[in-house]
């Protein structure tokens, strides 16, 4: 009689431990929020400065003459040839610091060189955008000029408010991610103490 009832208190503990392991993969399932649609990020082309300096005008509402117009097509189709024309140089350079890096034993002195024109081409590139924004600033009237300043002020006012919110969702996930973890170990521990109470039934 008394192995019978140790026979069925044992079932029910394994029944009850069962049922409370399965309500706690629900609650589970039910508190992992539904993942958000991942957005495509739009593709990016190069553009030269020049380019983007006539866009952001168009933009700021310069109201730009016919005259200005031409000279900043002028500047961009010009600016364009010479980006592409260091592009090609950069690609070569690269390759060639890649070919002396990957030598069985490298010579420090062509790894210089070759770093070096790396280097030397990057600083062509900057000079070129500045060269570009300072020309294209000059073809603006002072007015044209203020209003330039004031939408570039605009702009970098909304991407460090893209920043700041970017850096929030990912806080957010985070959290989310944390207390998920915790609640699953909240509830191992709280079935491995009902095996533990009924262990001695068993």
């Amino acid at each position: 009689m008394l192995m019978h009832r140790r026979t069925r208190v044992a079932g029910l503990a394994v029944a009850l431990c069962l049922a409370c392991a399965a309500r706690g993969l629900g609650q589970t399932a039910a508190a992992a929020p539904p993942a958000a649609p991942t957005a495509k990020a739009p593709a990016q082309t190069a553009e030269a400065p020049a380019a983007k300096q006539a866009g952001a005008g168009r933009q700021a509402g310069l109201n730009l003459t016919d005259a200005q117009r031409e000279q900043i097509r002028a500047l961009r189709d010009r600016q364009r040839n010479e980006e592409r024309a260091l592009r090609g140089k950069m690609r070569t350079a690269r390759e060639q610091l890649r070919q002396v890096m990957r030598a069985d034993v490298p010579d420090e002195a062509a790894v210089r060189a070759a770093a070096g024109a790396v280097a030397a081409l990057q600083a062509d590139q900057a000079a070129l955008r500045a060269r570009s924004r300072a020309q294209f600033m000059k073809m603006l009237t002072p007015d044209q000029q203020a209003r330039m300043k004031q939408a570039r002020a605009r702009v970098a006012q909304r991407a460090q408010r893209a920043m700041r919110a970017g850096r929030a969702v990912q806080a957010g996930r985070a959290m989310r991610a944390e207390r998920q973890a915790q609640l699953r170990r909240s509830q191992i521990k709280r079935r491995n103490q009902m095996l533990r109470q009924w262990r001695w039934w068993i």
